[in-house]
């Protein structure tokens, strides 16, 4: 450095008095040994003493084009030409930079031949525009016009690359070495020469000769943008990541902003697994062309990757509209697809694959996600087919034996899925997945000793792995170990101080041994390993939640938010959190900030759509919805909560629309489905509301939702006894307790009473525990009058549940109006667990008052009074005892108030009476 610095300076001293003239000289020196970073240098220093020089201009177009650089070439071409350059004379280069640009139909519309053309400039256009129309995919009118263009004169070197597409198109490697051979004769653009033989090396699958090739082209042009990122690329395929990352970094310096330069630098950082940094250059590529193919395809790739599932989606099928039959496109979009819980959509993306009979196909990538598919939509059979199909074709592939092995699993087949799991974990020393599904297999079975066995054979194989001593500790506590759950979890630590697991389920053993503090110091020890560790964050904040510290909560949420922008999880709590304490701003303003640090991040959409509704911003939350239908592309779920937001905002019509496209994408799509119901009967179309709840019923014959809707319909249409029906149809299909209370409603409506009541009696005799079909019983007696029976259910509910304040309560009012003495105990006990409940405070206020102790029950109603002032009974309780105190005129304010206010009340009549006597 010491030494650059000097030379450096001395450079800039030399140059700084140069002409015009001089600049351009040195440029044009530059350009003849290779070196075109130096050109461009002395090109701009011209420009600089002279910004209207045509010459300066028009050669700093010239050199970008042989950079590789089209914007910018057409930049300074235009500008020639406006100080005035002849558009002719640059047409030729105009075209070159609108190919690079992938401006093709510009090329067709602007690039043509004129009356003066000559032949030699005739052979370039007619070749500008044969490379357009190839690359729209119009490969005969092309190939037809590098021919024309050959024919015209012989000495372009861009008419031979084509005809040596055209000839590799048409399966003639031969004939297209023997064109790249001829041009390489031509002495103009050898460089290129070598970099479209380089390609051909590859098509060949031969990349030593590849990189040769690529290493001449760069000999004779050391700034050769496209022979750089060939032979990056190609580097980083050999595993040569050095090499590569020196080619990058030419190119960085050649084209510090260019979508090459971000485009490879995401390439190497994908190779490299670092996939945060490969999708921040994406971002930058994005923002300079947002259509670049190549990116959009490998976004899909890095989000895949990141398990952005739903951000991958969007991408692949962003590609995949531009390239409909792209292979590795499809596979990864199904794999996406099924890590999206979408098996249908996987298997109609892999379409083109399983068109075969089964034992016809040959592209195990495609059966292995097929049985995947079939996998999740719980099609064992199916899957097995598949999975089976695979194994045959390449039986030492563990990943498969695996898959196949989960797939007797899922079909109830434990033993045959044990030993596919256990033939796959055979298959080589490196095939941990498999072990560790064996291991997850027994201690989901609940079969420790054997998950223990299965563990000891996977330390052999990965000795020094803290996942393997974790699954040990859960074995343990499976056992009712904890001292050696303890010891397992921490020795997963002293492997890996920052694998969290461990670090969590320490904590849970501490939290269980009445720890709390030990367990917050865990947290706190990860975090001096790793300052903005999420995990450690949010597990601090959960630990204050507990503890009910709720400064300390929205504390580490905050810190977690700022540590992580990108992360969800904090903002979405700290949203919940703000929505709860009635702080809608302060949501807004956190969910606002994680969609500006995410713009593409569905989740974070979907908070902030969320949030916009909760405050009532409808057109907001439908602005944010209709964008997230973009970015999660081909989400039913989008589709649904943009119709909720349209349905919040009143835009019925757009909301049908809305709910009818996600069931387009999702024919079964239960909650749109739901909705749908619920639009048509708000406008009062009930068949067509029926016809939907039939078809839940036909789509989901296992479930009570489709009968249960029907029920629903059938009410709202006054027809109690068919809803009788239907509900008694969902209770078949296990509709529980809520469906017995609505089928007990129907009967009770449609005048069929003694039904009704043997339904409650027998329900209550066959599930004795259902507190909450006992409450209902209560409820039902009290309203009835049958007050000793509705005494029984709660006294019943209490037995199992003692702490029900609901219960103590309605037990306190029943025993009041039975003249029981314990009803002043259990409205004592009510208002000791919740001595804030205005309904507790209202019972405890009116016994006391009724029994001879008006100064404590008045203060009692009048507590309840202040969080309840518009409840008639609690008006009149509070009123009486004013006047059992001696504050009659106040009592009279308060009964003439109440009366006006509400004339007809429960005891409305009680009120006047007591109002006449005063």
């Amino acid at each position: 450095l010491a030494l650059s610095v000097p030379v450096a300076l001395s450079g800039c001293d030399s140059t700084a008095n140069l002409t015009e003239q001089e600049h351009i000289q040195r440029a044009k020196d530059f350009e003849d040994k290779g070196k075109l970073q130096g050109s461009i240098v002395e090109l701009k220093n011209a420009i600089q003493k002279n910004p209207d020089s045509p010459q300066a201009r028009l050669l700093l177009g010239q050199v970008y084009l042989k950079a590789g650089m089209g914007a910018e070439a057409e930049k300074e071409l235009n500008q020639a030409e406006k100080l005035g350059v002849n558009r002719e004379s640059i047409k030729i280069q105009l075209g070159e930079a609108l190919l690079l640009m992938g401006e093709y139909k510009r090329v067709l519309d602007e690039i043509q031949p004129g009356d003066q053309t000559s032949k030699s400039n005739l052979a370039r256009i007619l070749q500008l525009r044969a490379d357009a129309l190839f690359k729209q995919g119009k490969l005969k009118e092309a190939c037809n016009l590098f021919q024309q263009s050959l024919d015209a004169h012989t000495g372009n070197p861009p008419t031979y690359w084509g005809l040596a597409q055209c000839a590799v198109v048409e399966r003639d490697m031969a004939k297209s070495r023997a064109w790249l051979d001829a041009a390489l004769k031509i002495k103009d653009r050898q460089a290129k020469t070598w970099v479209f033989i380089g390609d051909w090396e590859r098509i060949n699958k031969n990349p030593p000769s590849a990189l040769v090739a690529y290493t001449n082209a760069l000999k004779l042009e050391p700034d050769n943008l496209e022979a750089l990122q060939n032979r990056a690329t190609l580097s980083i395929s050999m595993g040569k990541l050095d090499m590569a990352s020196q080619d990058i970094e030419h190119i960085r310096k050649l084209a510090p902003n260019s979508v090459r330069a971000n485009y490879m630098r995401a390439v190497l950082s994908f190779s490299q697994k670092k996939f945060p940094e490969a999708l921040d250059a994406l971002q930058n590529v994005f923002k300079i062309a947002p259509d670049h193919a190549p990116s959009i395809f490998l976004a899909g790739m890095t989000t895949h990757a990141l398990g952005s599932y739903q951000q991958a989606e969007s991408y692949l099928n962003r590609f995949l509209a531009r390239f409909p039959g792209h292979p590795q496109a499809l596979k990864i979009l199904a794999a996406t697809q099924i890590k999206n819980n979408q098996p249908d959509k996987a298997l109609e993306t892999l379409a083109p694959f399983l068109a075969a009979d089964t034992t016809e196909i040959k592209d195990i990538q495609a059966l292995s996600l097929a049985g995947e598919a079939y996998l999740l939509k719980q099609e064992p059979a199916k899957a097995s087919a598949y999975l089976e199909r695979a194994a045959a074709i390449d039986p030492k592939n563990a990943a498969i034996q695996t898959q196949l092995g989960l797939s007797h699993l899922s079909a109830g087949d434990s033993q045959l899925g044990v030993i596919e799991l256990e033939k796959a974990a055979s298959l080589g020393p490196n095939q941990y997945k498999a072990d560790a599904l064996l291991v997850m297999t027994h201690l989901n079975h609940k079969e420790y000793d054997k998950a223990l066995a299965a563990i000891n054979l996977l330390e052999k194989k990965h000795p020094n792995s803290a996942v393997t001593q974790s699954l040990r500790g859960r074995a343990y506590l499976g056992k009712n170990d904890p001292i050696n759950a303890r010891k397992s979890f921490e020795q997963a630590l002293a492997i890996d101080p920052l694998f969290f697991t461990a670090t969590a389920s320490l904590a849970q053993l501490d939290l269980r041994d009445k720890k709390p503090e030990v367990a917050r110091k865990r947290f706190e020890h990860v975090l001096s390993l790793d300052k903005n560790n999420l995990q450690a964050m949010m597990a601090l904040a959960e630990l204050a939640a507990i503890n009910k510290q709720e400064h300390e909560y929205v504390s580490w949420l905050e810190k977690a938010a700022n540590a992580n922008p990108a992360a969800v999880p904090p903002r979405a709590a700290l949203v919940r959190h703000h929505i709860a304490k009635k702080e809608p701003q302060k949501a807004l303003a956190i969910a606002n900030e994680l969609v500006d640090a995410n713009p593409d991040n569905p989740a974070a959409l979907n908070l902030l759509g969320a949030v916009q509704l909760a405050t009532n911003d409808n057109a907001s939350a439908i602005s944010t919805f209709s964008k997230l239908t973009n970015k999660a592309d081909q989400s039913p779920d989008a589709f649904l909560r943009l119709a909720l937001a349209q349905i919040a905002g009143k835009k019925l019509t757009d909301a049908r629309s809305t709910l009818h496209k996600a069931l387009s994408l999702k024919p079964d799509h239960l909650q749109s489905e739901v909705t749908l119901i619920g639009l048509e009967l708000a406008e009062n179309k009930p068949d067509a509301a029926l016809k939907i709840a039939r078809q839940i019923q036909v789509q989901y014959p296992r479930s009570p939702l489709g009968f249960d809707r029907e029920a629903e319909i059938q009410f709202a249409q006054k027809r109690p006894t068919e809803a009788a029906k239907a509900y008694e149809q969902a209770m078949t299909k296990g509709a529980g307790s809520v469906g017995l209370i609505k089928l007990h409603r129907a009967y009770t409506l449609a005048g069929n009473t003694k039904v009704a009541e043997q339904r409650l009696t027998d329900w209550i005799k066959q599930h004795p525990s259902d507190s909450v079909v006992r409450a209902y019983a209560a409820e039902s007696y009290m309203g009835s009058g049958r007050n000793k029976e509705a005494i029984a259910e709660y006294q019943a509910i209490l037995r199992q549940t003692p702490g029900d304040v609901l219960s103590l309560n309605n037990l306190a009012n029943l025993y009041f109006l039975e003249h029981d003495a314990r009803a002043l105990i259990t409205a004592e006990k009510s208002y000791k667990l919740d001595p804030n409940n205005p309904a507790v405070l209202d019972t405890l206020g009116w016994i006391l008052v009724e029994q001879g102790q008006a100064p404590r029950g008045l203060e009692l109603l009048r507590k309840a009074l202040a969080q309840t002032p518009k409840n008639a009974d609690l008006r009149y309780h509070y009123a009486v005892a004013l006047a059992r105190t001696g504050d009659k005129v106040r009592a009279r304010r308060e009964l003439e108030q109440l009366l006006a206010d509400k004339p007809k009340f429960d005891e409305g009549s009680a009120a006047r009476a007591l109002l006449k006597s005063l």
